[in-house]
């Protein structure tokens, strides 16, 4: 508080001192003080628009430990597509649950077997074998018919995926993810089977209120890394969508080449070592697009393209 004093008191004598000064040096004063204020409000501003821009940018050091991926996909060997992302979770302590919804019993590939029980437990064999060299949980096997029951017609197909879809809520509740992942509208190669296994789950989580924060991705193939044009109308996906890019070891990759040898009854030995050469001269990254749900609520249907 002196000093306060001391300031009223130096200004008060300079006005009654000086005539001049009291007429001219109070604009002049005025004004150099609002240069000060419009100063700093700059300033305030333009920090302001560097922790924006910087809060876009997510950490890269959050903590995989403790957390949950539920990966659920259709056949035992689809997993094969994100399995250095598995591998690499789990090793940095997230639980990885898979789930894999149809039994693969169609999927008779290199055996002489016929679609039957007698291949569906080959399948199964095949794909603990695949989730012990990922070092992920063991999955769950749901078990229900490859094809999904397509052949039966609406009145037999409907009701089986509505089946599936209550038995996949109830592993949402027990299972209780921070992710998901699963197969987007390409289904990565327009298989039917991974199209609506990728769409059920994807009901599954939209009917939930977000009383926790779950995210839910889509794995797919960026369109830069297709060659034909038709393809990449059919099974890519415009690298602009692909926002989320995971990065993964030279471990997390031999131990899915490791898991994708499991699958004897699918693969030759000649394919088997070409999906290993593309997996090392690849660029290690496991390419994802986010489900994401917008923040605020607009009666207009153009607002978030002018945003």
């Amino acid at each position: 508080m002196k000093n306060k004093q001391n300031i009223s008191l130096y200004f008060t004598k300079i006005d009654t001192t000086n005539d001049y000064c009291s007429i001219v040096g109070r604009p002049i004063l005025l004004f150099f003080k609002l240069l000060f204020v419009v100063g700093i409000l700059s300033s305030c501003g333009e920090k302001k628009n560097v922790s924006t821009e910087q809060s876009t940018t997510i950490p890269e050091n959050i903590s995989a430990k403790g957390k949950t991926i539920m990966a659920v996909f259709a056949h035992p060997d689809d997993e094969i597509y994100i399995g250095p992302l598995m591998s690499k979770y789990a090793r940095q302590g997230a639980n990885v649950q898979l789930v894999t919804v149809t039994d693969g019993r169609y999927g008779t590939g290199q055996t002489d077997l016929k679609p039957g029980e007698e291949l569906t437990t080959l399948r199964h064999k095949e794909l603990n074998c695949a989730a012990e060299h990922m070092g992920i949980e063991r999955p769950i096997w749901m078990g229900y018919h490859d094809q999904l029951k397509l052949k039966d017609g609406f009145f037999g197909h409907v009701p089986y995926i509505q089946e599936i879809m209550r038995k996949m809520d109830s592993l949402y509740s027990i299972i209780n993810p921070d992710v998901i992942i699963t197969w987007g509208p390409d289904g990565g190669s327009n298989h039917m089977d991974h199209r609506i296994v990728g769409a059920s789950i994807t009901q599954v989580y939209l009917s939930k209120s977000k009383v926790k924060d779950v995210d839910l991705y889509y794995v797919a193939t960026p369109s830069s890394h297709i060659v034909d044009e038709d393809q990449k109308l059919l099974a890519g996906v415009a690298d602009d969508y692909l926002t989320t890019e995971i990065t993964y070891s030279e471990e997390d990759r031999e131990s899915t080449i490791l898991a994708f040898q499991c699958y004897k009854s699918q693969y030759s030995e000649e394919a088997m070592k070409k999906k290993a050469e593309r997996l090392r001269s690849g660029d290690h990254k496991v390419y994802l697009r986010p489900v994401l749900m917008s923040s605020t609520k607009t009666d207009n249907l153009f607002q978030l393209v002018d945003q």
